[in-house]
């Protein structure tokens, strides 16, 4: 029996909604890879240059928790990053063990330039709902990862 296609049995409404959740990410992340390709980023990069511009200065660690990846993964987002002249490494004003990190200008124009791309994509993402509605699956995708990140492996399996 061949899978079956998005919106069918499983991978629709009867779907778990860990499972849909997990198919809305990967097909969301290979759209991104696409359209930001053009940019010369990956979608990691993205992430890291869009923190950046709101976060200035922050560490790689506090980077990869940001962007939800691992501090070793980072690394390799962070130093290539560097290498395009895309953000700069400095150190911290008063702790001498952590590196911050900064856009540059180049950096700063690069995320300018890929923005649309991916407000594109969340407009797909968004399309036929109202703002009510978008908020209140934002709050929810906020409270579900609150609810799951906050508790231990013994609460979920109590339920």
């Amino acid at each position: 029996m061949a899978v079956p296609r998005i919106g069918e049995r499983y991978r629709g409404p009867e779907g778990h909604s860990g499972y849909l959740l997990r198919q809305t990410w990967r097909v969301l992340l290979g759209a991104m890879e696409a359209a930001l390709r053009e940019h010369g980023i990956s979608g990691a990069q993205y992430g890291a240059l869009s923190v950046l511009a709101r976060d200035p200065g922050i560490s790689s660690a506090d980077l990869a928790r940001a962007i939800n990846t691992t501090p070793q993964a980072m690394t390799g987002v962070v130093a290539a990053l560097e290498r395009e002249g895309l953000v700069v490494r400095a150190p911290h004003p008063t702790h001498g063990r952590i590196i911050t990190l900064e856009l540059t200008a180049a950096g700063r124009r690069r995320l300018e330039a890929a923005n649309p791309a991916v407000r594109r994509l969340e407009a797909v993402l968004e399309e036929g709902l109202s703002a009510e509605e978008v908020t209140a699956i934002k709050e929810w995708l906020v409270a579900a990862a609150r609810r799951l990140g906050d508790s231990d492996r013994a609460t979920w399996e109590e339920r």
